[in-house]
């Protein structure tokens, strides 16, 4: 077996990192930003943007956006004020 491989099927697949807010978060294989907010306990996103390497995803694309290895992503509040 593959380096790892017996170790992904133990933890339940494989296995992938992403950096949210320079944080390093290991998720399934088949992960989504819906389920790294889910893993966060983020289920509202309003007044939130998110961008994965440096380009926001569009509202409506959000939640089934497909996670890869390596990804950078970053959520962004937004703030009132002058």
């Amino acid at each position: 077996m593959c380096r790892g491989g017996f170790r992904d099927l133990l933890a339940g697949g494989k296995r992938l990192k992403v950096l949210l807010n320079d944080e390093t978060r290991e998720l399934n294989d088949k992960a989504t930003v819906g389920s790294l907010l889910e893993e966060i306990e983020l289920s509202d996103l309003a007044g939130w943007a998110v961008a994965v390497n440096e380009q926001v995803i569009a509202k409506d694309e959000t939640l089934d956006y497909e996670l890869s290895e390596g990804d950078r992503v970053i959520l962004i509040q937004a703030t009132q004020g002058g």
